[in-house]
Parts: structure tokens; sequence; C-alpha cells
């Protein structure tokens, strides 16, 4: 055997070598990896436990919190009905503007001035120019009564009217059923159908 052969013969033996080391080292990785995941499960059951005891601990906490709220606290409804104000008359067409201006002095504490007038009018005015040149009517006619007009229309409009007076300072909104827009709009508007079958 020459030396080109002892060479070969040493070279595959290293080669042979290398690989059983490698393939020792693959295994030693993955186990260590093995192990690795095993120690993650454990802590995220762990983790897990933790935070369902954490989340049961407020569940608690908060249940505890609503039952003493519900003792201590009022409803919602009361509040709410508390700061509503109620219609001062039972026929609706019996609401005048001695009404509202008593609503707004001693419901909403404002003192009735003429700038509170003026407000009132200016914003009720507002709303009839608008519903009059609403599209549903103006295929009433030229001069619609109120009657003859959409109910959700009134609604939609009377709500409307309600919040600019609140923007404006005066919280029409807190009126049940919004029977002060509603009146003072129903009334402007009956008062400019009735003017305007005059002239005919």
């Amino acid at each position: 055997m020459n030396n080109t052969d002892n060479n070969s013969i040493s070279l595959l033996h290293a080669m042979y070598n290398e690989i059983l080391s490698l393939k020792a080292g693959q295994e030693k990785a993955k186990l260590e990896m093995k192990a690795q995941i095993e120690e993650l499960k454990l802590e995220m059951k762990t983790s897990i436990k933790d935070l369902n005891l954490e989340i049961t601990v407020l569940q608690s906490q908060l249940e505890n919190r609503n039952i003493s709220n519900q003792h201590t606290s009022p409803s919602v409804s009361a509040i709410s009905s508390a700061n509503t104000i109620c219609k001062p008359v039972s026929i609706f067409r019996e609401i005048t503007l001695k009404h509202i201006f008593k609503m707004i002095s001693e419901d909403l504490g404002i003192e009735v001035t003429s700038n509170e007038k003026a407000t009132l009018n200016m914003c009720t005015k507002l709303i009839c120019d608008d519903m009059a040149a609403h599209p549903s009517v103006i295929a009433l006619g030229p001069n619609p009564s109120w009657g003859s007009i959409p109910v959700a229309l009134k609604k939609e409009m009377c709500a409307r009217h309600a919040n600019i007076m609140k923007d404006s300072g005066i919280d029409f909104t807190r009126c049940l059923g919004n029977w002060a827009s509603t009146a003072r709009v129903a009334h402007l508007w009956r008062d400019r159908h009735k003017r305007l079958q005059s002239r005919k």
C-alpha cells in the first residue's frame, strides 16, 4: 500500500469521525431544544394559571363594586326622570307661550329676558323655514296645514329645534316627549297657515 492510499484512508477516517461528531452534535441540539420547549410549555401553563387567577380576582372585585354601587348610587332612570320636565297641561294644543316661559324660568332656572324671547323666536322661525323648504312639504302645495305634514318629519324638525335651543343655552331637550319645541313649532306654523289663508 503506497502513501497515496494511506493518505486517502486517513482522510476518509477523518471525514467519518467528523460526520459522527456532527450527528452527535445534532442529537444534543435536538435534546436541548426539546428540553427548552418543555420548559416553555411549563412556564406558559403557569402563566395561564396565574392569569386566570388574576381574572377571577378582578371579576370578584367588579361584582362587589357593582353591588356596592347599586346600594349607594341612584339608577340611570331615576336620574333622567328627575331631570325631565313634564307637559304643563294634558291637552297639547292648550300649551301656550306663558307655559314655555314658566318652564324656562322655573325648571331651567333661566331668567326670561328679551334675549331669551328673541332666541326662541329665531330658532322656531329657522325650523319652520327649513320645514317649508323640505321636498315632502313642498309636495303638499303652497300652504299645507300642520296636520298634513308627515309625522316623522315633524318629529325630526322639532328634535332639531330642541337641540338648537340647547346649543343656544336653553335646554329644551329636557322636556318629556319634546313638548316645548313641538308646541312652539306647531304654533308658529299654524299662525303662518292662517295668515296665508286670510290673504286669499
